[in-house]
């Protein structure tokens, strides 16, 4: 799922690869409390993200880049090397994602904490425009995403995240939402989390993407910040300039991830219930990717910061 501001600011049309247009969310805490937020205007896509790739790839291509279709098993010096044969090169750029294989050949930093997702496509009952996150599940989230005529139904975790996707298909079969228990399609991922101290360039090799942790927390989305961070992936001085495009964005997704986490049950409940009476706020000013623009429209809203500052001293005691 990728939002629409997301495209312009990489300059991508959303085309093919677009499998559904959403308007909106429906967050469900963990003591049943809604938000629900919704736009008249498209906020996000729902993407076949293997399409999605061979698009970005044709338009390298048509750049007049070369493709070399290899698996790169060790850097040295200016050399590329895979199996008998060697490329040359200056700067090199490892954008492989979560595979960390040549980060510890070359003894680099790779990211330490990750989470583990899991994801069904199933025919479920549910809006068509509308994304559904619930916060029943430890460390994350589980969700329904909806396409046409089925539906993306996942969660990420910590640990082995079958036995909770399992339980939340349960739930949804519980409130007959399930037309068919029917399994379209299983995927399964490690996404990292964003570590703000991982050092991202050494000398002409840059990290850019997954393989960097460039991911929001909040989301476990990595496409539009790995994007931004991969046209300052050129530079010499790569780390500073993606830094000052993008690290603040991350950190705030980080300390959000951080901050829900941390709360109990009742106090999220809390938490959804004072944010939903400014889903207004939210529908204007809330942003997908740029967490400073939803963070500072919150704070500027009277009606939402009274009601935090009022419940501060009992978010504080989570903290302790």
């Amino acid at each position: 799922m990728i939002s629409s501001s997301g495209f312009k600011r990489l300059g991508v049309r959303p085309g093919h690869f677009v499998l559904n247009e959403l308007k909106g969310a429906r967050i469900y805490s963990p003591l049943g409390s809604v938000l629900e937020v919704r736009s008249k205007s498209v906020k996000a896509y729902a993407v076949d993200r293997s399409l999605f790739d061979g698009y970005l790839l044709d338009m390298t291509l048509s750049s007049g880049v070369s493709l070399e279709n290899v698996r790169i098993e060790s850097i040295t010096n200016s050399c590329l090397t895979s199996g008998a044969k060697q490329f040359k090169a200056g700067r090199k750029i490892i954008a492989t994602g979560v595979d960390y294989n040549l980060h510890r050949r070359l003894g680099i930093n790779q990211p330490r904490e990750f989470l583990v997702g899991a994801q069904y496509e199933m025919d479920v009952e549910c809006d068509e425009d509308m994304v559904e996150l619930h916060f029943t599940v430890p460390d994350f989230f589980a969700w329904v995403i909806p396409l046409k005529g089925r539906a993306r139904v996942g969660l990420c975790t910590k640990g082995n995240p079958t036995p909770h996707l399992d339980s939340f298909i349960k739930h949804l079969k519980h409130e007959k939402r399930i037309r068919s228990s029917r399994i379209l399609n299983k995927s399964y991922g490690i996404i990292p989390v964003f570590n703000p101290r991982m050092k991202t360039q050494y000398s002409d090799v840059s990290l850019v993407g997954d393989a960097a942790g460039q991911v929001k927390a909040t989301s476990g989305g990595g496409v539009v910040m790995g994007c931004t961070a991969a046209k300052h992936a050129w530079s010499s001085d790569y780390e500073r300039q993606w830094r000052k495009d993008i690290e603040r964005e991350l950190k705030l997704h980080l300390a959000a991830y951080r901050f829900i986490n941390k709360l109990s049950p009742k106090n999220l409940d809390c938490f959804f219930r004072i944010t939903s009476r400014s889903k207004s706020v939210l529908e204007e000013h809330g942003d997908m990717d740029y967490a400073s623009k939803t963070a500072l429209a919150l704070a500027r809203n009277p009606k939402f910061a009274l009601r935090f500052l009022f419940n501060t001293p009992s978010f504080l005691m989570d903290f302790l």
